[in-house]
């Protein structure tokens, strides 16, 4: 078997993407592929691939291994932009530490394959999915981030679904130059000292009550003994 050696505990395997989209239309899907879900028809049969496996493979073993990872990606993934399906792109594979997500290490004990897509949106599109095939052998977690920023659920979908849709920015032109502001007036001045008094006031409050939480906190967190039972 591919994962003979593995000595601890089958661990299920899921999927993760990683869908980050730019200002300037471009998009990128990071997969990350436990190669037990196209290896086995039930992943959950294999204990968890060691990093042997694919560093005893032949050139020629590697390029088969990452195509078998682009077979069953083409298969159990498809992409939508504006509602509209295509098949997924081809992908740039390459090996990683199962643990840490990092290249393989002489210390790696679990293997996974990073599947990585670059591309474009298609003209005029805001929304982006991803439909999960009925025949996936695993579930998937779904993340999506823009300009950098992650939103802050992650999605979990399992296959026959599709993915909630999420709504992305388009490049747009950048605003016109504000003209210089025109010095504060008697008014002006009274509200900015007013709201910076009230900012001031909800500071402290608010550091008050963070240190009177953490002393409140301390004191139930002594350690208890406890009697036989």
């Amino acid at each position: 078997m591919a994962a003979t050696g593995m000595v601890r505990a089958h661990v299920v395997p899921s999927m993760t993407v990683e869908a980050d989209f730019a200002a300037d239309q471009s998009y990128v899907l990071r997969i990350n592929v436990d190669p037990r879900t196209f290896l086995a028809a039930d992943p959950t049969t294999l204990p968890p691939v060691p990093a042997s496996w694919y560093r005893e493979q032949t050139p020629d073993q590697m390029a088969a291994t990452h195509q078998k990872a682009q077979e069953y990606l083409s298969g159990a993934l498809g992409v939508l932009f504006g509602g509209q399906k295509s098949v997924l792109p081809a992908c740039e594979v390459q090996a990683i530490d199962g643990a840490d997500n990092t290249p393989l290490k002489e210390d790696t004990q679990e293997v996974h394959l990073l599947a990585t897509v670059r591309g474009r949106v298609s003209t005029g599109a805001t929304t982006f999915q991803i439909e999960f095939g009925k025949d996936a052998n695993t579930s998937l977690i779904l993340l999506h981030t823009q300009a950098g920023k992650a939103e802050l659920r992650p999605q979990v979908i399992f296959p026959g679904e599709t993915s909630r849709v999420f709504q992305f920015t388009q490049a747009a032109e950048p605003p016109p130059a504000s003209p210089a502001p025109l010095p504060p007036s008697n008014s002006n001045r009274l509200y900015l000292i007013i709201a910076l008094s009230v900012a001031c006031i909800i500071v402290t409050v608010g550091w008050q009550l963070l240190k009177r939480y953490r002393h409140h906190h301390r004191l139930h967190r002594r350690p208890r003994s406890d009697g036989p039972l």
